[in-house]
């Protein structure tokens, strides 16, 4: 990534930020105070995962994950971190790839809007990404047998549920 791709995703970040803080002032300025207390509540939830996520040592896998939500309007994944700040550097390839991997699939089979919920989970002797796509019909034995190929090493399980589709990727421990 080039200064300015860094550039374009900061100004991306700041209209956001923009956006956010303009609802905030509108809320004031009608005396909503209930709705600027959740508004804010809700930038400090965001600025705190955002945190939590840079605080593992995986920065391609933040940066992809915040890339993609910036710049894929049609794209956006909430994401909980759970895996006590451990250093994850040494997943920080695999990670991206399986990032990369989805979003490949999802521009492939030109799906309007996703919304996606990633989980990190740490277990005794590996790390989870769970992948939860909530939008139009996915083909999930396709993607988790196309993925499979692409990602080695990596163990993969597709759920169908009601209206989504959960991916689970186990990583064994790298370190």
């Amino acid at each position: 990534m080039d200064a300015n791709e860094v550039i374009q995703l900061l100004r991306l970040q700041r209209h956001d930020l923009m956006n956010d803080l303009q609802i905030v002032h509108g809320y004031l300025s009608m005396g909503k105070v209930d709705k600027v207390k959740v508004k804010v509540d809700e930038i400090i939830e965001g600025l705190n995962r955002e945190r939590l996520l840079m605080n593992n040592s995986c920065p391609n896998f933040a940066l992809w994950l915040i890339q993609t939500n910036l710049q894929h309007n049609h794209i956006q994944f909430t994401y909980e971190i759970g895996t006590s700040n451990r250093n994850l550097q040494a997943y920080d390839k695999v990670l991206t790839d399986i990032g990369n991997t989805i979003v490949d699939y999802i521009l492939a089979d030109k799906l309007e809007i996703i919304n996606g919920v990633l989980q990190l989970i740490e277990e005794d002797s590996f790390i989870k990404l769970v992948v939860t796509l909530s939008g139009p019909p996915i083909n999930s034995e396709r993607w988790q047998n196309g993925m499979a190929e692409k990602l080695n090493n990596v163990w993969i399980q597709a759920e169908e549920l009601e209206s989504s589709v959960r991916f689970s990727f186990s990583l064994s421990s790298l370190e």
